[in-house]
């Protein structure tokens, strides 16, 4: 079972890596003036040439490989029931496609796998820096650069026990009023403002946050499933904006995270959740 798992992380590598790869040769071109067919899939919710390019890219060859599997992935609502199979690749070719289009250079590409509903492979790659993160369940996270190959270093989320130097990480488009209501109530300080879930689930993997959150509704299941992976191989947690597990077996159609999702380390786990549960009213 372990070399099928290594096989399947292998293959959510490659075709992340493909994906990622396609966005900044599309980006490039966008920085150089070239029209990259930003349009509105639905009210604030743009996509461009780069999410489409993407998608293909990734889809495609996953099918082609893994005719069995289910794929449920954003660009393609044809696929938004598919979250009953026992194995489910989710994608999100360009997580913060509205900091591609203000060139800020904070996006990701994110490909997850689940088996009968948890989360067992999760690949992030940002395009801009090279950055990849990536993990497979029971084999460790790990952090690397796509210039240096496939050399990567273990990565394990640290414990932060001072309560009063904590760093959240903050969305720079959705910043629901929960979100300063949280932080009041930890008395958080520094704030990191950064685009993409993706990208702020990873700044906390690396040590650059302690926190983030999101506490509203909005996210789906491809903006959780890699990273969810990735964060408990890591010693971490990723949670509901409740601090219920994240289901991901839902009925046909069903893939929006209602209550959000937080981050953090196992050891002030509590006080985020308590926090968290603050800030939605719920005690």
């Amino acid at each position: 079972m372990k070399q099928d798992l290594e096989y399947l992380l292998d293959i959510a590598r490659q075709v992340a890596r493909l994906g990622a790869e396609r966005i900044s040769d599309i980006y490039q071109q966008y920085l150089s003036g070239q029209n990259i067919d930003i349009r509105e899939k639905s009210k604030d919710d743009p996509v461009t040439a780069a999410d489409m390019a993407a998608n293909q890219i990734i889809t495609q060859r996953l099918s082609s490989i893994f005719p069995n599997h289910a794929v449920l992935t954003e660009e393609d609502p044809g696929t938004w029931g598919e979250t009953g199979s026992e194995w489910v690749w989710m994608i999100d070719p360009l997580d913060g496609t509205r900091d591609f289009i203000k060139a800020n250079g904070e996006f990701v590409t994110m490909v997850g796998l689940t088996r009968a509903g948890e989360p067992t492979i999760g690949v992030v790659v940002e395009p801009g820096t090279g950055l990849e993160l990536y993990a497979c369940k029971g084999m460790g996270a790990y952090r690397g650069w796509l210039s240096q190959g496939d050399k990567s270093t273990r990565v394990k989320m640290s414990d932060t026990a001072d309560l009063k130097h904590l760093r959240i990480v903050v969305s720079r488009s959705h910043r629901d009023p929960k979100v300063d209501t949280f932080i009041q109530l930890l008395a958080i300080r520094d704030e990191i403002p950064s685009g993409s879930v993706g990208r702020k689930v990873a700044m906390v993997i690396s040590g650059e946050a302690d926190i983030y959150v999101h506490p509203s509704g909005g996210t789906k299941l491809w903006d959780t499933c890699a990273c969810e992976a990735i964060v408990s191989e890591a010693g971490g947690a990723l949670l509901s904006g409740t601090g219920e597990p994240i289901s991901y077996l839902r009925s046909s159609g069903d893939f929006e995270n209602r209550y959000g999702l937080l981050v953090c380390s196992p050891n002030i786990l509590d006080k985020v959740i308590w926090a968290s549960k603050k800030a939605w009213g719920l005690i």
